[in-house]
């Protein structure tokens, strides 16, 4: 088996130490002592713990991009792939509450990972939708709209969800989450 790369295990522990102290209790000799390396290797990947913060964020955003994409990737209806869309973003929450604490704790830092992380993910999303309305299945507003309509309701209930000890979401809250986001944008 190979041993796993310095940089992922500095991510891996960062994540522990963040769940478990908060960011900003949290010290990034904490994380060098969790992942078991030296202080050269923790500051040759990460010189500040916002660089840190910034690189994990981006880590966790692109494995929830790459699950919540999938509905959308394949030929799926206007309809299908915006209901798809909130399945995957339960699925994801429920699958990795400790990741969606992370993204929520984190999301205020900020930084350059980040950015290029969510831009990939959006660019690809907002070229979905585009193609959609302009094959007339849903209506025409500007992008941002687009992922508050879709994604708010779920988003503001990922905080209560992510506090049970196994987190899950009833059917019908979904149901209702995948409606209500197909009804908005419908045309």
């Amino acid at each position: 088996m190979e041993p796993i790369p310095t940089r992922l295990r500095l991510l891996d522990a960062a994540a522990q130490v963040f769940l478990s102290q908060g960011f900003a209790d949290a010290s990034m000799d904490q994380v060098r002592q969790q992942a078991g390396v030296s202080n050269g290797s923790l500051y040759h990947h990460f010189p500040t713990k916002a660089h840190l913060a910034d690189a994990l964020y981006a880590h966790t955003l692109r494995d929830f991009h790459a699950t919540l994409m999938v509905p959308i990737t394949s030929r799926a209806t206007a309809q299908s792939g915006t209901k798809g869309l909130i399945r995957a973003y339960i699925d994801w929450v429920e699958r990795h509450p400790d990741r969606a604490r992370l993204l929520d704790q984190l999301r205020l830092t900020g930084g350059s990972e980040r950015e290029a992380a969510n831009a990939e993910g959006f660019g690809t999303l907002a070229a979905w939708v585009a193609a959609r309305v302009e094959a007339g299945d849903m209506r025409s507003m500007p992008f941002p709209v687009w992922l508050a309509l879709v994604f708010s309701p779920a988003l503001s209930l990922t905080r209560h969800w992510v506090t049970q000890p196994a987190p899950a979401v009833p059917a019908r809250v979904r149901a209702a989450l995948e409606h209500g986001a197909w009804m908005a944008v419908a045309a």
